[in-house]
């Protein structure tokens, strides 16, 4: 069937992505204000500050961080004294500081902007592999390229070279066969304080010779007239004639800085040491041309607290908490992007405030509002609808409560899921809510069958209390007396479905190949819940039959 564009509701559907940058930041008024002083040490030409920023998932840390670092770099602009180099990364899919920094190495060893580093840093590698080097080898290269991330290296080079290119606008203009590296290479190594010449310099032939003798060359094919032409005599006052000429600024007079963003820097765990090296390499001399800093990021209130055990004063820390939004405020982003997303007369009013509503279930999630304004606008296009209406809004919310439970459900260990899959044998049974007590024999027995060990009592209550702050189970209080437990759990919501795909996807550690978490008795109770028919195989979207889960 060949393909045909279809009607779209969209304008802009960029407008509802999650790297999209509004010309304006809503609702983070005071937030905003806490990051521009920040940055505005930066602007100053002082001490940069550490930044520790703190917040649950959703309340507009990200975006309001990107947002200001953006205008500082239009600022920043207006000053020549300065030069600011911004590096973020997102920290989501990486577990150590050690790859932390092979990655944010590589994004530069990857940018055209400072393909300067693939000589200044002479190492053997376009991009640095993910494993494999010693982590102090990783961490040198690292702090090596900060420090190369300076005026002198980029804006300058390069106004300097078109100055050479244009060197016959001096009054006496000297015959040059060097380029701009070479230059300013020379004019911090004279002769008798080198002992190599870097690969990447282009000299006359013989001049590497020259260096290493300090004396004629009559035991070679080269003379040192011939090797010092087209070389500056005196190459500072070279430079200083250029700069004065071509109205260059002198790295002398230029401070560096480099701040690095780690966005969910939590993901890093405790082998966070990158967050405090940072700060502290310039101290430390790891670096000797660039003032550093870092700006944290993070949702997760246990890292914010252990950042502040660890901390010291020499860190100059400081800590700025993004509130969840309020009512209001989340109206205001969505009325915002979805005038910017939707053409005219494309969305009901009304979808506005029932995605608030939603988003509000989930704790003010602005992420999330945008989100389901956008699954909204793409399933009344695959509907054919020329209006996105609330219909669409609470189709596309169940669809991302199923990713969500898919996602948690996912993220459970061994025991939390055959623990969950014993609470769903129960509920296809009608045997819930069911206490700790009674669920315990059913999952010692599935236990002990699929993963070949039990657990605890107390271990399962635990379980179940963190299954149910997940919101993947109700808890209802049911104190049944000492030593009892006073609470009882049913599913929050019967998705069979998703809670039997993860089961079937998971392949238990220390088991046969091929093995996962699917009972016989779990099974056998489905076909006896679909009354007969086959339907095991379209809830699990997995496996063919109820034979091949066995």
């Amino acid at each position: 069937m060949p393909f045909e564009r279809k009607e779209s509701p969209f304008d802009n559907d960029e407008a509802l992505t999650e790297d999209y940058m509004p010309d304006t930041v809503l609702g983070r008024d005071e937030e905003l204000d806490e990051i521009s002083e920040v940055l505005q040490q930066l602007i100053d030409n002082e001490a940069p500050i550490n930044t520790f920023i703190y917040g649950v998932s959703g309340t507009g840390k990200t975006v309001s961080v990107k947002y200001q670092l953006q205008e500082l770099k239009q600022g920043a602009q207006n000053y020549d004294d300065i030069s600011i180099t911004f590096i973020y990364q997102n920290c989501e899919s990486l577990s150590s500081s050690y790859q932390a920094a092979i990655s944010l190495t590589n994004q530069l060893l990857k940018d055209d902007q400072y393909a300067h580093l693939h000589d200044q840093l002479e190492i053997d590698y376009e991009t640095l592999p993910s494993s494999g080097l010693p982590k102090d080898t990783v961490y040198s290269i690292f702090f090596d390229a900060l420090d190369h991330l300076t005026y002198e290296d980029t804006a300058y080079r390069e106004q300097l070279s078109e100055a050479l290119e244009n060197i016959d606008q001096l009054e006496n203009p000297p015959d040059l066969q060097i380029g701009a590296d070479e230059l300013i290479w020379l004019s911090k190594h004279p002769f008798d304080d080198v002992e190599s010449v870097p690969s990447y310099l282009s000299f006359p032939p013989g001049f590497e010779l020259l260096v290493d003798a300090e004396t004629d060359l009559s035991n070679t094919d080269y003379s040192r007239s011939e090797v010092l032409s087209g070389i500056p005599e005196d190459p500072t006052t070279l430079l200083a004639e250029l700069e004065t000429e071509f109205d260059i600024r002198s790295p002398d007079e230029v401070t560096n800085y480099v701040t690095v963003v780690l966005d969910e820097v939590d993901r890093i765990g405790s082998r966070d040491e990158l967050l405090y090296e940072i700060p502290r390499a310039q101290a430390n001399n790891r670096v000797s041309n660039i003032r550093p800093s870092v700006i944290g990021i993070s949702n997760d209130v246990a890292y914010k607290e252990s950042i502040q055990s660890k901390t010291d004063s020499s860190l100059r820390l400081k800590e700025i908490t993004f509130r969840r939004y309020d009512a209001n405020q989340l109206g205001e982003i969505l009325h915002q992007r979805a005038e910017l997303a939707f053409k005219d007369d494309a969305y009901d009013d009304e979808i506005v405030p029932l995605a608030a509503a939603h988003a509000r279930q989930q704790g003010g999630d602005a992420r999330f509002a945008i989100d389901l304004l956008h699954k909204a606008g793409v399933k009344a296009k695959n509907d054919g609808d020329d209006v996105v209406q609330k219909d669409h809004i609470d189709e596309a919310n169940e669809e991302k409560e199923r990713d969500r439970i898919y996602e948690v459900t996912s993220d459970l260990d061994e025991q939390q899921k055959v623990t969950l899959s014993v609470i769903m044998l129960h509920d296809l049974r009608d045997e819930t809510p069911i206490s700790r007590e009674s669920l315990y024999p059913k999952y010692k027995q599935l236990s002990g069958e699929l993963l070949d060990k039990t657990t605890s009592k107390r271990r399962v209550a635990d379980y179940l209390k963190e299954m149910y702050q997940l919101g993947l189970l109700n808890r209802k209080d049911n104190y049944g007396g000492p030593g009892k437990s006073g609470y009882v759990y049913e599913l929050d919501t019967v998705d069979y479905e998703m809670i039997l795909r993860v089961l079937g996807e998971t392949d238990p550690s220390g088991m046969p190949e091929g093995s996962d978490l699917l009972s016989t008795e779990l099974i056998d109770e489905l076909e006896s819940f679909a009354d007969g028919k086959s339907a095991v195989r379209e809830a699990t979207q997995t496996q063919s039959s109820v034979d091949s889960w066995k």
